[in-house]
């Protein structure tokens, strides 16, 4: 069969697959602007605690107000007991609570350091990260404050004081991540999960074996060019997507990027080629095409585990790390934060490069020749039916 003739039959097949047409083109619409929206706002702010003041004193409530005022916290409840705080915590009313300890301004004026107490729901690490950052600054804010007062009253002057009261005065700047927030990191690494997961249920629904059309293709084309074309059809398609993504939608969710078109499209092209040919050869397995589906959504969590970025691969156990350089999505995410997020040089990202290459040729190989054993199982049975027609 002519490879271009065939071309034309295949795109005529993916047009006409409703399931197919939902997942490429109405999956990455959904999730584009679905999956951001939680994290709009970049970091969790103004969470509810809950304070139990056993001092009572002016400068307990003093406290308690520098809490409130933080953008990060907002005090909705005063309770008596540490109980009662629990209570509240874990019926989710509250997401953290602060004890401020009996004899707490005595101490102070004293020179002692008494302990303040607080806690959070560590079951939300973004609402925990956000309870504990709080109160460790509002808290070290008015300690500050307390020993300015000190060397003021010692003589030292106010200005002087301000500077000494503390011998290292910190100076952060976040190297990458400008608003430090959830949305920069995670987004554009989720985005490539979600290219991934979706190439692989459409090349599913695509290229199931259990299907007319799909014999027929398998009698009438070389398998070389089935894998050729299918390869360069869901390319063409996703390179269109993946330009959406990092293009109009990055910069919609104003998402700093730093590489330009030509090294991303260098990247996308191994990457489309592998997955593409992954999913090929995870098709030719499936007995039903609505498998694809299933094994496409199962799939997702554990692929965005162990790409990287939500989980440090130094935490991953070793035989998962190996299984999971296989999944062409890992060398993707960590090349595409280097290039994009990080400013990295096309030369520094080199080895993952090589690998989404590495993978691309494997996988199309292994479609190949999985395609080439299913021809000659099909050719004998084939044959007869003819001869019996």
């Amino acid at each position: 069969m002519n490879t271009c003739l065939l071309l034309r039959i295949e795109l005529r097949r993916v047009l006409s697959n409703r399931a197919l047409i939902l997942t490429v083109f109405g999956g990455l619409l959904l999730y584009a602007f679905l999956y951001p929206q939680p994290y709009l706002n970049q970091t969790p702010l103004q969470q509810p605690i809950a304070v139990i003041n056993a001092d009572g004193s002016q400068l307990s409530r003093q406290l308690i107000r520098m809490v409130d005022a933080s953008p990060l916290l907002k005090v909705t409840s005063q309770v008596a007991s540490i109980e009662e705080a629990q209570q509240q915590l874990v019926e989710r009313d509250v997401g953290g609570l602060l004890v401020i300890p009996e004899h707490f301004y005595r101490d102070v004026l004293m020179g002692r350091s008494p302990t303040l107490s607080y806690a959070g729901d560590a079951s939300y690490f973004l609402v925990y990260g956000t309870i504990v950052q709080g109160l460790a600054g509002t808290s070290g804010t008015l300690a500050a404050q307390v020993k300015v007062v000190k060397m003021v009253a010692d003589g030292i002057p106010l200005a002087l004081a301000s500077t000494l009261h503390s011998p290292i005065q910190l100076n952060a700047n976040a190297a990458f991540n400008a608003h430090q927030g959830y949305l920069d990191y995670v987004i554009p690494a989720v985005f490539i999960v979600i290219l991934h997961q979706t190439l692989l249920i459409a090349v599913g629904l695509h290229a199931a074996p259990a299907s007319t059309s799909q014999s027929t293709l398998l009698r009438r084309a070389s398998p070389w060019q089935l894998v050729l074309v299918r390869s360069l059809l869901f390319s063409l398609i996703y390179s269109l997507m993946s330009s959406f993504y990092f293009g109009v939608v990055l910069n919609f969710y104003g998402v700093h990027h730093w590489a330009n078109i030509a090294h991303i499209c260098q990247l996308l092209l191994p990457f489309l080629i592998a997955t593409a040919g992954l999913a090929q050869c995870i098709a030719a397995m499936l007995p039903k095409r609505d498998y694809a589906t299933i094994v496409g959504l199962m799939t997702s969590l554990p692929t965005v585990f162990v790409c990287g970025f939500i989980w440090p691969l130094s935490s991953i156990p070793p035989a998962i790390n190996i299984i999971a350089d296989l999944v062409p999505a890992k060398p993707m995410v960590l090349a595409m934060l280097k290039l994009n997020q990080m400013g990295a040089s096309f030369s520094e990202i080199q080895g993952h490069f090589a690998h989404l290459w590495i993978l691309a040729i494997t996988f199309s190989s292994l479609a190949l020749a999985i395609l080439h054993m299913q021809k000659a199982k099909a050719t004998p049975s084939l044959n007869k039916v003819e001869k019996l027609l």
